[in-house]
């Protein structure tokens, strides 16, 4: 997932988000759980749901695995065993703390090369199983899954576990990230860089919307200066192992000037628009049709 943006247009993704916030009932507080309660992911306030089924690519992609699940457990045949070699890899990880699991699985999914949507599936937005991205390759919601995923067959419950779409204020893009709740903290586990950091580490994503198999949050009034990390960093790998859009990625901004103009002490409310159309519309509907005015598709 990565589509660039025109000047302005972060207004009218947030108003789509409120018209989905709005239409899909109210704040559910049950879907609240434990894990979750007291973190203001990347500084941000949300919305509960239970009903996910606005979400037909996420909903899509568990029913299409929940078939090919048995394949994982089948007898490998000719050729490549990606399947096989993944639960091996998963299995292995069983029993260890969970830092230690977070890291395996961020850079394992994080070995499958990046290729979009676009080029791979002829649309701007498709989320693939596992054996589809071990297949080929992957953009950034099905490195996404497969961490997510991997995570649930080590035990970690769904709600523990959110994908979240967010911008990336710096690329001036959309993204997708693996957010997992431990400690009373989060932690992203991302394509784009090597080593799990925890969420108030990264100043530059303001969350959308987060998703799991039992509930979706609407987030908004977002204020990264809001939060700051409670666990002991993890140490960085060295700059240049991070994962990169391809080339035709715009020019990042200074990342000074962003964070003077992120930190301060007021959230960064968007403008009110007209109300875009839904995520809920179909499951063909891509991310680019949902944040209208959002620039053209790479």
């Amino acid at each position: 997932m990565s589509l660039g943006f025109t000047r302005g247009a972060w207004g009218a993704i947030a108003a789509a988000a409120l018209f989905a916030g709005a239409a899909f009932a109210a704040p559910a507080a049950a879907a609240d759980p434990a894990p979750t309660a007291h973190v203001r992911l990347f500084g941000s306030s949300e919305n509960a749901n239970l009903d996910i089924s606005p979400f037909p690519k996420w909903t899509g992609m568990l029913a299409r695995y929940a078939r090919e699940r048995p394949l994982e457990d089948a007898p490998c045949g000719a050729g490549a065993c990606r399947l096989q070699e993944w639960r091996a890899f998963v299995e292995s990880l069983r029993g260890k703390d969970r830092m230690t699991q977070l890291r395996a699985i961020n850079a394992y999914a994080n070995r499958i090369p990046y290729r979009s949507d676009l080029d791979r599936h002829g649309i701007a937005d498709y989320w693939a199983t596992p054996r589809e991205s071990f297949a080929s390759s992957a953009d950034c919601e099905d490195y996404a899954i497969i961490k997510y995923l991997s995570l649930k067959k080590l035990g970690w419950s769904a709600a523990a576990l959110r994908i979240v779409v967010l911008k990336h204020e710096v690329r001036n893009e959309l993204h997708a990230v693996l957010v997992a709740y431990d400690n009373g903290t989060a932690y992203v586990l991302d394509n784009l860089i090597p080593d799990v950091r925890e969420h108030a580490a990264i100043r530059y994503y303001r969350p959308i919307f987060s998703i799991n198999e039992t509930a979706w949050h609407y987030h908004r009034d977002w204020n990264p200066g809001s939060v700051a990390p409670v666990a002991a960093a993890e140490p960085r790998r060295p700059t240049g192992a991070a994962r990169v859009l391809p080339a035709e990625a715009p020019a990042a901004e200074p990342a000074r000037q962003f964070e003077r103009r992120a930190s301060g002490p007021e959230p960064v409310r968007a403008a009110p628009l007209p109300a875009a159309r839904s995520y809920a519309g179909n499951a063909r509907e891509s991310l680019a049709d949902l944040f209208t005015n959002a620039g053209s598709r790479r």
